[in-house]
């Protein structure tokens, strides 16, 4: 959704990472479980808008992944 809010990702020093609202939560819930320091900021509705880093890796996880093929 283009709408939808966007979240700027830290782990320490690292740079940023753009994530939309769920995985920004998820990626929240395991820096807490994990006790490891991060930010987190919501982007303002006039920033531009880019696309979800692990949205888009998907697509690339999906179509990289090994594939077992059988004999028949």
């Amino acid at each position: 959704n283009i709408m939808e809010s966007k979240f700027l990702v830290t782990i320490g020093e690292n740079p940023p990472a753009i994530m939309c609202e769920k995985h920004a939560q998820m990626f929240e819930k395991m820096m807490m479980a994990s006790d490891i320091p991060h930010t987190i900021y919501e982007m303002d509705d006039d920033e531009e808008v880019k696309k979800c880093h692990a949205c888009n890796l998907l697509s690339d996880i999906v179509d990289n992944m090994p594939r077992i093929i059988l004999p028949n």
